[in-house]
Order: structure tokens, then C-alpha cells, then sequence
């Protein structure tokens, strides 16, 4: 990058909001001899001016007004200014509020085959964006399998069809996601290849390929690439009016937008992405409040240890909430992120938006209740309030009416009732009260940082709060983040090892991202890699990976020729040229909260058992429960639970009520025939590869009419723990079978033969069916044993893509209740109910996992440094190593004493944590092995992670449970004890015994 010399640089930080617009003007500091500092940080920034105006209708103009006001006030010369950065809450505010002005309806094609249909398309979205942004969707003939043969080829004349519908329906963006495609290589990818065929019949037409949004797990990139592709043309025009401002200004220097984790995206680039900028807003501010706030200085009054600091930017629109972790950074959010309630698989920092600002509407119904927000009048806050001579009150309103009177605020009070301010003000402080909760991770004192024009509307003391800090530059704290944003570098590409190493592999891809970084403008050694994962492509004979790295970095100041003349976005046939901000409409009647689980009341809460016939009728909630508590047991595999648990969800809306019913096994007849059923394959292909139209119940018919009966009296899961735990529920529910609490397992294990019946040899697993959506149902008669099913199931598994369902031979009720896992639902129930408690109470999810489970112990917490994975038979095998914190680097209040790297094993489930000495000079230090359960959590959600979830960087809880006692006997350590998985080392106990836990229905059914 070739840099001009300057003896004074200036860097523009702008925020573009739905109600004001702000800038502020940022400068290296001199150093005494007058030239700056050639290793720059944080310190040497110094903010020399900054101003806040009306955003414009046309937002041009309030750009113009804002950068014009700063560069005056500070006598800046232009040709002296760098950068340009600009932060934006219009496409966050656009997909919040359900804007119908500026969102898009968006047509979708799956690339899936007969596969996909479990988990429709918008299924997990907010009901109200929802409305909006469905457009159209469809099933083609496309995708890939794990091992990158086709599914399907795609069909032209199929996606032709599609494109005519979609011509009929005026919809102008399609998204097309197709199965496994970030894995495709070839020359055309499927999805490639559709979106030519979708801009050939319809010209102008946007479409988004998937694969360039997200990575593998089909939900959350699918939800993602909707988001974006809903926003383009709004992101493409409000871009544009960006880059056409600061021209008019005769500034020269380039363009940037915030992104999602603090760093900057060239304009081009975040015109066609714009979904990776949807949460800049809040890390602008988070980051512009910590800086001026002086939290990032070494001689900063606050105690990181003993205080959470919160960050709540107040707007005229929306409130973000922004928590800061010890190490001085935003607190990231889980391997899964929320955007507007759509959960999407962005790394990016933990944000609660709630539709709160300075021009949300106060409202009050017949009964004298008093609403505000979230409708609002947004950037016409000058023109409708009544402070301002308007007619509609506002939040704004009753700050005033309290007395509150700063700059720009009229100095006389509206004509408000007394018991609207009072109904107002605490109705206010209730929603602050409520999203700082959310915030919170533990019962430590909350230091606020107060930041956003809007925040002049809290006006009461908030309980939960001990500090309340308005910083200097409260008002623009978001343009000072977007001034002082970082840089990235990112590499994204399929790698051939051809003989190096793993060390070797992420070496070079650490010094690609770092260099990378470099070249965009990042200062030398300010560098560090935030992010970095390695998937492999199964079944290639190159032993091929896709490798994702980051690394961020502080921005050199200084001014980079080449982008002086960078054009500006062009608009596409059917864009105009104005821009209208987003704000809150009257039709707009649902606001989705992230979580609505947790906004019932769950203190209070108790399953439906009907005493009389000893069933339990599932609820939505239950539901939530068990799905939490089958993550836990599923012990890093088990498929996914949430695909599962959409599917559990639709299946309750859609069926007759009390037909999705569990029993417990003492309620069965002698006779009684219960199938077991399970899903066979790798837990990152049922991430991927959705179901189609319910294949075990298909499995499980084929089975009945095999046998000749009419049909099994209940149906059981083969292992509680994953998605195999919930498939049950909904296939059971469709066959108006209940589903008896049990399981074969106790957990998740990777293998059928390791079926506790089969293991004690006390059934036979035949006759068994598998079935796959394209048709494909295999019948295996009789088998020589229950490892001979294994490995015929495993060879069908790999044939039809790693992933099938299956039904076993009926087993009778006195199996079930001596070779089984007695009340594995109710202990799964108990378990979600835990977690979910903790997060209400905003309490540490780890003590109330230890004390809900008899036997659990905490085995280690701290971040992910290390994951390695490769495909053998059709297994995951992998390593994950963690490293403790530092004294300064953890919010979490239960820590690792011990500072050795712990490294976790697994085959699909982990099932070895063992400490390592650094040095090599000692042992390694077991300190849980199978058949003991060992699960993995993400801190700061208490939601258990899969074995394909786990990432550079994640802070990471690890958990040992006993296994059941059938499992403590020489056949049961024989099936699934150390040497089962080539293990070297004799089974130990990490402490503690299996004790029966409590069941749903001894609690609840008496």
C-alpha cells in the first residue's frame, strides 16, 4: 500500500441513524517534538470536534450537514483527511422494525432434493418480518452430499419454472441456498450456476448465493442470506448516498462501513454484504463509550474484576445493549446469533435491541395502560413532538415534562398529564431494567455506560444498576467507534495440505490473515488472529480443508493513494436514487422478543401429567426444556437439536392437541411392542442436510407391516442425547404413538451396537429398517449380531449420504425396564428447565447445571485454541484444545484453578478430557474418559456445543457426568469403555456415581 506523509491526519467517524445523524472529527496526537508516534494507539487519538443533527429524509443532506459542521468547527483541512468511516443503524433498524419502506420480499430456491423439508423456510423468524420478507419459496433438485456428490443436478428447465413464478410475483430478490455448498469446488457451483440462470430469464434480478454469507449448517446461512438479501437494494442505494455526500464535500479519501465486530468494510464490498454491518451500530458505540469513557486506559478507575460494564446506546429509534468483557472487548455472542430474533451464525459481539428511543410514541389504552414504542416517529422526532410545537408525544415528551433540559431540547415543558409522565418514566425505566438483565451474567454491580442522544429519557434511578456514567461525547459515542475502527484480513479458501502438517497449515494461514490485515491499513504488531477454524471436506482423497481466519488490527493513519478515485456503487435496474430512513409504521402489532421463552413464567410452570392415564402432554415450553437438556446428554454429537426442535415445534402447531405425549415405561402392558428409533449417520450432516417428509415414521411403518402388525404400541429413542433425543417427539406425534421415557443409551454414543439391550444381549436389533427421502427403505431380516447391524447400517449410512433413519425390532417392556435408561426425557426436562431458570434469574448456568444432574463436577473452563478434525468410516474424529484465562481476560465467576491446556477427544461425542503439560516433560493428566459423559458449554448462553460447533476462540465450560450403572459392568466397559475407541488407558472414575435422578413424572403425576 503506497501512503501519503502528513504532518496532521484526520479521520471522520459518522453515525447514520433513523433519528440523528453524527460525526466527529478524530487526530493523531503530536508528540513534543511535533511528529506523531510510529507505533500509534488508542492513546494518541485525541476528538477535536463533533456535532449531531437531524437525520434527513433524504439522508444526503444530514451526512453533508454533520461532516461539514466538524470539519469547520475543527479547521480541518480536506485534503488531509483519510478516511470517512461510516457507522449505520438503517438496516438493523429496517429488519427490527419489519420496515415495509426498505425491506424486500425475498423469494427462496433450496438446492435440496427430496431432502429439506423439515425446517421450512422462515420457519424460526419472527412473525411480523416474517410477514414481510416471505415472498415465495421452493424445493429443487440440487445440493451435495458430505462427500461432494450431487444429491440432484440441478434442472434448468425446473429453475426456468421457478424464475417465471417469481417474474409473476414481482419479487426482485431470490436467495438460493443449496445443500453443503460452501463445500462445493467445481468450476460452476450449483448455486453459481442457478443465480446465471435467474439473472439470464430475469434481467436486474438480485440473487444471493448462500455460500457466499455463511458457512456449513443450513438454518442459520440460509437465515442470513435471507436477511441480506432482503436489504440489498436499500443497502445498494443508502450506500451509494453515502459515498455521493462526502464527493460533494470535496473530500477525496475513501469510504468505509462498520462492521459487525468493530473492523471496516470497503463500500463496494458492504453493498453487496450488508448483513455483515447489521450490529455495527451497538460496537460503535461499545467501542467509541470505552474510549471516551477512559475504560481502555491503563490508569482506568474501573475494576473489570469486581463490575460488569454495560453499555446501553439510546437513539431516537432503538436502544442497544452492549456488554464489555475484562479483556477490554466487546463480549461476543455464542456460535449462534440473533438478528432482529432470526438466528443466524455470525460472529459478532452480544447485542439486545429493544425498540425503545427518544422518538418512540407514548400511548396509553382504554384501561389508562401506558405503552411507548416500539412504533416511532423516528428522524421526524423535530417535527411530531410535542416539545417541538408537534402533536405527537414521544419519550422525548416526557423527559422534557420531568424536567430534563439539555442542548437542542426546547426549554419549555408540552402539555403531558401527570400520570402519563409517571406511567411513562417507569414504563421506561422497566424496559432498561429488564434488557440490562439480560445483559448481566452474574449478581455482580452494573456499571452503565449511558450513551445516544435518546438517553436523556432515562430519568429515574435504576434498580439494578450501581453506577450510571454519561461519558464526555455520550451523544456521538457511536462515530467516535466507527473513527477508531480496525482492520481485517480474512482468508477463506479450500486448502490441500500436500503433506504439511496441521501446525504447519494454521501457521501459514495465521501469517496470510495477519498479512492480509497488514495490507488493508492495519499498524505493524497491532495484529492478532481472532478467528479460526478448519473444516474438512469429507471423503476427498487430498485430504482437503476450507479454511476461515481473521485477524483485526488498529488502522494506520495515513492516507492510501489507490483509494482516492474509487467510484461509486452503482445501482441496479429498478433502484432509485432516494432514500427514505427506516422508522417504526402504525401496522407494525408484533415485536418479536430474542427469547420468548423467557418472557413466560416459568417460576410457576408444571408439565401436564394426566394422573389417570399416566401420560404427559407435551407443551411448547416442554419442548424448549427437553432440547436444552438433550444438548447436554448429547455430549458433542447426536445431530443437531435445533433443526429437531423446529420440527418438534411445527408438529404441535399443525397436529391435533394431546397427541405428542410421553409414558413412562411402568405404564406399559407386558405385550406392549415399542420400536426404537434413531437417525444413523455424522452429526454435521443432519446440521446440513435437513430431513425430508419425516423418514423414521416411514421407517418405523415399513417395520409393522415387515412384521406383519398392525402397528407398535409406543415408540423409544435409541439414545437420549442430541437430535435423537427430539426426533422421537414429532415422528411419535405423527404416528399418534406416545413416546415412552427411556432411551437405550443414557446419552449419545456413536454406534448402534452400543445399544444397552444389544450390549447385554438381551435383544435382537433385527428386523431393522432404514429409509432416506429420496425413497431408498433397506430392510436388514436378520443379522449374526448387533455389530454385523452396525456396520451393514454404516455402510448403507455412507451409501445414502451419512445420514438415514432407522427403526429396530420392538422391544418388550421388561427389556425396557432392565436394560434401559430409565426417565431420560424427564432428566433432559429437568436439565433444560435448569438452564433456562438461570437465565432468567440472570444467574450463572454452570451451579444450576452441578446441582440439577446427581454427580455432576466442572471439570475446566476457558477458550478454544486449537480444534482439529478429519473423517474416518464416516466418524468426526478430532482434538480441542483449551487454554485457561487470564486473571484479566474472564467476566465468569467458576474458573479453572489449573493452568495446564486441556484437550478434548471425541468420535462424533467427546469421550476423553485429559490436561497436558505444555513442556512434555510430564504425563498427561486424565481427567474424565468414556463410558463418563463429558459435554461442552458456551458460558455466557449455558447452551451445549457440538463437537462441529467449536471454534477459535469460544469460552467454553467443560462438564463431566456419571454414566448409568448398566454401563460400570465388564460388558458394559467392554462395549464403551476406553479400548472401545482405541484407547490405550483402563477406565477411572472422575469421582463421583451415577444416583437415579427425578422424574417428571413421580414430581408431577402423584
Amino acid at each position: 500500500m503506497t501512503v501519503i506523509s502528513a504532518k496532521r491526519l484526520y479521520r471522520i467517524g459518522v453515525d447514520v441513524g433513523g433519528t440523528n445523524t453524527d460525526a466527529i472529527v478524530a487526530c493523531r496526537r503530536e508528540l513534543a517534538n511535533g511528529l506523531a508516534s510510529t507505533q500509534p494507539s488508542s492513546d494518541d487519538i485525541e476528538i477535536l470536534s463533533s456535532f449531531k443533527c437531524q437525520t434527513t429524509p433524504d439522508v444526503t443532506t444530514g451526512i453533508q450537514n454533520a461532516i461539514q459542521r466538524v470539519i469547520a468547527d475543527a479547521n480541518v483541512p480536506t485534503d488531509n483527511v483519510i478516511s470517512v468511516n461510516v457507522g449505520t443503524t438503517h438496516f438493523i433498524n429496517a429488519v427490527v422494525q419489519a420496515d415495509r419502506n426498505n425491506l424486500s420480499r425475498v423469494a427462496v430456491l433450496r438446492l435440496c432434493g427430496p431432502f429439506g423439508r423439515e425446517v421450512p423456510p422462515f420457519a424460526d423468524f419472527p412473525s411480523s418480518l416474517r410477514q414481510v420478507l416471505d415472498g415465495y419459496t421452493a424445493y429443487l433438485d440440487g445440493g451435495l452430499e458430505i462427500d461432494g456428490r450431487t444429491i440432484r443436478q440441478v434442472n434448468e428447465d425446473e429453475v426456468i419454472t421457478h424464475a417465471e413464478e417469481i417474474r409473476k410475483r414481482a419479487i426482485s430478490t431470490v436467495v438460493v441456498v443449496g445443500v453443503f455448498s460452501p463445500l462445493d469446488t467445481a468450476d460452476e457451483p450449483q448455486e453459481e450456476k442457478v443465480r446465471r440462470i435467474l439473472q439470464r430469464e430475469i434481467p436486474g434480478i438480485d440473487v444471493v448465493c448462500s455460500r457466499d454469507i455463511g458457512r456449513v449448517g443450513f438454518v442459520e446461512r440460509e437465515n442470513a442470506a435471507i436477511l441480506n438479501g432482503s436489504i440489498l437494494k436499500f443497502a445498494r442505494k443508502t450506500i451509494r448516498n453515502f459515498q455521493l455526500a462526502i464527493a460533494e464535500l470535496g473530500l477525496r479519501c475513501p469510504l468505509y462501513v462498520t462492521q459487525n465486530d468493530g473492523t471496516i468494510l470497503e463500500a463496494a464490498a458492504a453493498a453487496r454484504t450488508p448483513i455483515k454491518t447489521f450490529s455495527s451500530g451497538a460496537t460503535n458505540s461499545l467501542t467509541g463509550a470505552i474510549f471516551v469513557a477512559g475504560i481502555h486506559r491503563q490508569d482506568s478507575p474501573f475494576d473489570l474484576q469486581s463490575s460488569q460494564i454495560i453499555m446501553a446506546d439510546i437513539g431516537g429509534t432503538t436502544s442497544d445493549f452492549a456488554a464489555l468483557s475484562p479483556s477490554g472487548f466487546p463480549r461476543q455472542a455464542s456460535a449462534t446469533a440473533k438478528i432482529g430474533g432470526v438466528r443466524t451464525a455470525f460472529s459478532m459481539p452480544e447485542v439486545v435491541s429493544i425498540g425503545l428511543g427518544g422518538g418512540s410514541l407514548v400511548e396509553s389504552d382504554e384501561e389508562g395502560r401506558i405503552s411507548v414504542g416500539p412504533i416511532s416517529v423516528g428522524h421526524r422526532l423535530q417535527d411530531e413532538a410535542r416539545c417541538f410545537g408537534g402533536s405527537t408525544l414521544t419519550a422525548t415528551d416526557v423527559a422534557t415534562a420531568v424536567g430534563i433540559h439539555e442542548d437542542g431540547l426546547p426549554s419549555w415543558n408540552p402539555d403531558v398529564a401527570p400520570e402519563v409522565v409517571r406511567g411513562a418514566s417507569k414504563r421506561i425505566t422497566a424496559m432498561l431494567e429488564k434488557s440490562i438483565d439480560t445483559m448481566k451474567t452474574s449478581d455482580a454491580d452494573v456499571i452503565l455506560l449511558l450513551v445516544g442522544g435518546g438517553s436523556i429519557i432515562q430519568t429515574e434511578q435504576l434498580r439494578n444498576v450501581k453506577k450510571c456514567i454519561r461519558p464526555p461525547f455520550y451523544k456521538v459515542a457511536n462515530a467516535v467507534g466507527a473513527a477508531i475502527a480496525k482492520v481485517s484480513g480474512e482468508v477463506d479458501r479450500i486448502i490441500i495440505p500436500n503433506g504439511r502438517s496441521h501446525d504447519e497449515i494454521v501457521k501459514e494461514l495465521k501469517a496470510e490473515a495477519v498479512s492480509l490485515a497488514y495490507r488493508n491499513g492495519a499498524v505493524e504488531g497491532s495484529v492478532k488472529v481472532m478467528e479460526l477454524d478448519l473444516i474438512p471436506l469429507q471423503y476427498v482423497t487430498n485430504n482437503a480443508v476450507r479454511a476461515v481466519v481473521k485477524a483485526t488490527g488498529e488502522m494506520q493513519w495515513a492516507l492510501c493513494k489507490e483509494s482516492l478515485n474509487n467510484g461509486p456503487v452503482r445501482l441496479a435496474n429498478g433502484d432509485s436514487d432516494t432514500v427514505k430512513c427506516p422508522h417504526i409504521h402504525k401496522e407494525l402489532k408484533h415485536y418479536a422478543s430474542d427469547e420468548p421463552i423467557l418472557s413466560r413464567d416459568l417460576e410457576n410452570y408444571t408439565p401436564e401429567v394426566n394422573k389417570a392415564t399416566g401420560e404427559w402432554f407435551v407443551s411448547d415450553i416442554d419442548l424448549e426444556f427437553i432440547a436444552e437438556g438433550c444438548g447436554i446428554l448429547g455430549t458433542g454429537g447426536g445431530g443437531s437439536v435445533y433443526s429437531a426442535l423446529i420440527h418438534s415445534h411445527e408438529m404441535l402447531r399443525s397436529l391435533p392437541e394431546k397427541r405428542m405425549r410421553i409414558i413412562d415405561a411402568s405404564s406399559l402392558s407386558p405385550d406392549s411392542k415399542v420400536a426404537m428409533i434413531a437417525c444413523v449417520g455424522a452429526p454435521s450432516v443432519s446440521n446440513e442436510r435437513l430431513m425430508g417428509d419425516d423418514e423414521l415414521s416411514e421407517a418405523t411403518h415399513t417395520l409393522s407391516r415387515f412384521l406383519g402388525i398392525d402397528g407398535c404400541d409406543a415408540v423409544m429413542a435409541a439414545e437420549i442425547g442430541g437430535s435423537n433425543g427430539m426426533r422421537p417427539l414429532a415422528s411419535a406425534a405423527i404416528m399418534d404413538l406416545p413416546i415412552v421415557d427411556a432411551d437405550t443409551m443414557g446419552r449419545a454414543f456413536p454406534k448402534v451396537d452400543m445399544a444397552l439391550p444389544y450390549v447385554y444381549g438381551q435383544a435382537s436389533p433385527t428386523p431393522a429398517v432404514l429409509s432416506d427421502a429420496r425413497g431408498n427403505v433397506q430392510i436388514i431380516a436378520s443379522v449374526e449380531d448387533s455389530h454385523r447391524l452396525e456396520s451393514i447400517a454404516r455402510t448403507v449410512s455412507v451409501e445414502l449420504g451419512l445420514y438415514v433413519a432407522m427403526s429396530m425390532a420392538p422391544l418388550p417392556k421388561n427389556t425396557i425396564e432392565q436394560y434401559c435408561c430409565l426417565g431420560g426425557l424427564s432428566t433432559a426436562w429437568f436439565i433444560g428447565r435448569a438452564i433456562f431458570m438461570a437465565r432468567k434469574r440472570k444467574e450463572d448456568v454452570v451451579p444450576a447445571l452441578l446441582d440439577v444432574v446427581p454427580g455432576a463436577k466442572l471439570l475446566y473452563t476457558g477458550k478454544v485454541i486449537d480444534v482439529r478434525r478429519e473423517i474416518k468410516g464416516g466418524w468426526t474424529i478430532g482434538t480441542a484444545t483449551l487454554e485457561p484465562f487470564n486473571d484479566e481476560d474472564e467476566d465468569h465467576e467458576v474458573q479453572s484453578s489449573d493452568t495446564r491446556p486441556l484437550v478434548l477427544s471425541y468420535q462424533n461425542e467427546f469421550f476423553s478430557a485429559q490436561l497436558r503439560d505444555p513442556s512434555g516433560r510430564e504425563e498427561p493428566e486424565m481427567l474424565c474418559i468414556t463410558p463418563d459423559l463429558i459435554t461442552v458449554i458456551d458460558l455466557h448462553t449455558g447452551t451445549a456445543l457440538a463437537t462441529h460447533e467449536l471454534r477459535y476462540s469460544l469460552r467454553v465450560g467443560v462438564i463431566a457426568m456419571p454414566a448409568h450403572p448398566l454401563w460400570m459392568t465388564k460388558a458394559g466397559l467392554k462395549a464403551a469403555g476406553p479400548k472401545a475407541f482405541g484407547l490405550y488407558n483402563e477406565y477411572q472414575s472422575y469421582g463421583e456415581t451415577w444416583r437415579e435422578p427425578p422424574s417428571v413424572f413421580t414430581m408431577y403425576g402423584k
